[in-house]
This record gives structure tokens, C-alpha cells and sequence, in this order.
């Protein structure tokens, strides 16, 4: 872990991060409640209305949600590139984004376009405001550790995604605009790994060193990953969009770099586990368990879609499921519980650390979060990703379960998230 690259004494008041950390569960508890009052019927079709109100509900208001609050504390502190007036860019972004997903997960819910249509408004000023700013700080930063390279390359990535969305949105909103459901895989390939996967492996490489005490990244992995995950995704975008085309087939070049960059993230995940397995610190904890859940789920999914492609099977539910439930919300989840109480500690060792009698007083992390309430969230988290991938395939008998254990799990991660902050302020007011 190189210390060196951090800069923490950059990191933003807490607000910044929190305001879309504590919304996140929230928004993942009205997927639960759609799945529940739909029931079965949402696993028969994949276009379903209500299926596109939950998948945005967890992407958007989930995924997206946590990662846009951890870039407004990670950029500055991994890449050195904090970004101008935090407090208020956080608010601003926030209160469009926030509106936006919540128009669009309606609109899809209930079929009104004219709510579609206002949640593309909301979101593109969203996210056109967020990636100006982020893009200006990560241009000015000097900064280039395997890091830095790497959210350059993932901000890149949702650059690409936001606009293939809000093309498909357009589409649902408006019936003079074709709804061009062939860059659908497009889309979901740019924010599943040109966004998602290489952010989570940018900030796997500082850490999984620094909390788990392993080993560092090798040097290889380091300098060349995300580049090499980068560019072999731009040309299966190109291979895949030239197969859309009729008279005009690369399938050759689709299926080989579609296998190329499936054993490139299977690469890292297994360098990952390998590295976790020979930790110095031999005590595990939630945030650990959580890494490998969403870590091996990486290995399935990308296994499982090599197989499907090769066969030219139709697993896509599936995958999806395994891959930005099984892997991507089981690592960010993992890590709100190692962020929210460091982040805690850090801005009250900030506050209080230098006033008389105040140092005792300031809670330990696991004080902010007890490993036992982790374990927890992480055992209902598991059995409710269990229950859904077994209500793909028996739908009448899994599907309530399976939401219902959903809504239960994020009702007690919001409830540890408030229950932190509650915590916070009250150190705050007692000094």
C-alpha cells in the first residue's frame, strides 16, 4: 500500500459523500416493493415496464447512488483530484440526480411517458454537471498510479453509458423517436464494465491492501489492466455494433474479445481472492466476506456468459442477476461498511482530536458499525441473493421470498447507515 499517493487531507466534509450514501437503500427498497407487488410476472419478460423500474431502481439508484458519493471522497484522496466546492456540487448533482431516478423508475413503473421525459431532463443536467467536473479534476491531476488511470478510464466509461441511455430512454419517452433496443447490450456492457467494474478496480488496488492487509497489486496488474479492459471493450462495442448491421457480421471479432476480456476480470478477481486468502491481518470481517461474495459471482457471471455466447443461449436474466446484484452490490455494500465508519472516525478525529478530554471519547469504526450488525446484513444479503437466482428458474415459488428477504436486508443497511450518522452528530453535540 502506497501511502504516498493518498491525500486525505483533500478528502470533503462528510456531507459531501453521506447525502448519497444514506438515499441509496432507500431507493433499493422500492425495487423490493415493486418486485413484491408484481410478483412472478417480473421474471417472464425482461422488457417488462416494471422490470425496467427495478433494474434502473438498483443501477441508478443503488450502484450509481453509492459511486457517485464515494468519487466525491475517493477522487481526491486516490487521484488528487478533488472536485471544486464539494458541499455544493454534491447538493446540486444530487438534488437532479436523486429527482431523475425517481421520475424514471415511475415512468417505467406506471407507463407515463411525460415522467420519462422529465427524468431525462433531471438526469442529463445530473450528469452532464458530475462529469464536466469530474473530467476538469481528473485532466488537472498529476497523479498517475493504476488508480488514477483507472477511474479516468471508468468516467470515460459512464460518459459513454449516460449518453447510449438516455438514447434508449428517449426512446421509451417519446413515440417520434425510435427506441433502438439494439444498443441495449451497448449499454449495459459500458455501465457494467466500462463504469462499474473498472471503478471498483481502481479502488480495489489501494484498498484491499490498506484495510485487509495483503499484499500489493502486482505491477503489471497495476499499470495495465484497466487499459488493456478499456480498449478490448471498445473494440467488442465496435464488433458488436457492426453485427447489428445486416449484411455485415463480425462475430469472430465479438466472441474473441467478448473471451478476452472475460479471462482479463477473471484474472483480477482470481489475483484478488488469491491475495485476500494470503492476508497479513488472518481476522476476517464482513467487508472481507463481501469481496468475495461479489468477487466470485464476477467469476460465474463472466463464465457463464462465455458459455451462453459460445452456445448461443439466452441467459442474459441470469447473468444480470449474478453480475450487478452477485457482484457489484455485494462488494459496494461491503464497503459502505468499511467507508461509512472510517469516514466517521476520520472527520471526528478532524474535529475533536485536538480538544482537551475529546480524543477518548471518539468511537472506534466497529463502534460506528459492530462487526456482528455487518455479519448480519451480510448473511440476509446472501440468502436473499440465493432466493433470487433460484426464483429465475422457479418464479411461483421464490419470488416473494426472495423480495421480501430483499427488503428486509435493505431496510437494516439503511438503518445501520442512519444509525452512523446519528452517531456522528451526537459526538459532535456533545463537546
Amino acid at each position: 500500500m502506497n501511502y504516498n499517493q493518498l491525500s486525505i487531507d483533500q478528502a470533503p466534509s462528510i456531507s459531501a459523500p453521506f447525502i448519497f450514501f444514506l438515499s441509496a437503500p432507500l431507493f433499493a427498497i422500492a425495487a423490493a416493493l415493486i418486485l413484491i407487488f408484481n410478483g412472478p410476472e417480473i421474471f417472464q419478460d425482461r422488457w417488462l415496464a416494471q422490470n425496467l423500474a427495478i433494474t434502473h431502481l438498483v443501477t441508478l439508484g443503488f450502484i450509481t447512488m453509492v459511486m457517485i458519493g464515494a468519487i466525491f471522497q475517493l477522487l481526491p484522496v486516490l487521484a488528487g483530484a478533488p472536485i471544486p466546492r464539494p458541499e455544493l456540487s454534491s447538493r446540486v448533482i444530487y438534488g437532479f440526480y436523486a429527482s431523475g431516478v425517481i421520475c424514471l423508475a415511475t415512468g417505467f413503473n406506471t407507463s407515463h411517458q411525460w415522467l420519462i421525459k422529465i427524468a431525462l431532463f433531471l438526469l442529463a443536467i445530473a450528469f452532464l454537471v458530475l462529469l464536466i467536473l469530474v473530467s476538469i479534476a481528473l485532466f488537472k491531476s498529476d497523479v498517475s498510479g493504476g488508480s488514477a488511470k483507472g477511474m479516468r478510464y471508468s468516467i470515460t466509461g459512464l460518459w459513454i453509458a449516460v449518453i447510449l441511455g438516455l438514447t434508449l430512454a428517449a426512446g421509451h419517452a417519446w413515440d417520434s423517436i425510435p427506441l433502438l433496443r439494439h444498443i441495449t447490450g451497448l449499454h449495459i456492457a459500458w455501465a457494467g464494465i466500462g463504469w462499474i467494474s473498472m471503478m471498483i478496480i481502481s479502488i480495489a488496488y489501494q484498498v484491499i491492501p490498506m484495510f485487509q492487509i495483503t499484499a500489493n497489486y502486482p505491477k503489471i496488474i497495476d499499470k495495465h489492466l484497466s487499459t488493456g479492459v478499456f480498449l478490448i471493450l471498445l473494440i467488442w462495442s465496435l464488433s458488436y455494433y457492426a453485427g447489428t448491421t445486416e449484411g455485415f457480421s463480425l462475430q469472430w471479432l465479438k466472441t474473441l474479445t467478448a473471451l478476452t476480456l472475460s479471462l482479463l476480470l477473471i484474472a483480477f478477481a482470481s489475483m484478488t481472492i488469491r491475495m485476500q486468502i494470503q492476508r497479513k491481518k488472518r481476522m476476517a470481517d464482513a467487508t472481507l466476506y463481501f469481496w468475495l461474495t461479489g468477487l466470485i459471482n464476477l467469476i460465474i457471471a463472466l463464465l457463464l456468459y462465455c458459455f451462453a455466447s459460445l452456445l448461443n443461449l439466452d441467459l442474459d436474466f441470469l447473468i444480470g442477476i449474478v453480475f450487478f446484484i452477485g457482484f457489484a452490490i455485494s462488494i459496494i455494500n461491503g464497503m459502505l461498511y468499511k467507508i461509512v465508519p472510517f469516514l466517521v472516525w476520520l472527520h471526528l478525529h478532524r474535529k475533536l482530536a485536538f480538544k482537551a478530554g475529546s480524543r477518548s471519547t471518539i468511537p472506534t469504526m466497529n463502534d460506528v458499525i459492530s462487526s456482528r450488525k455487518s455479519l448480519l446484513q451480510l448473511y440476509l444479503h446472501t440468502l436473499a441473493l440465493l432466493l433470487t437466482i433460484a426464483a429465475v428458474f422457479m418464479p411461483e415459488r421464490f419470488t416473494y421470498l426472495a423480495a421480501i428477504t430483499w427488503l428486509i436486508n435493505w431496510s437494516l443497511l439503511s438503518l445501520h447507515l442512519i444509525q452512523s450518522i446519528l452517531l456522528y452528530r451526537s459526538c459532535l453535540t456533545s463537546k
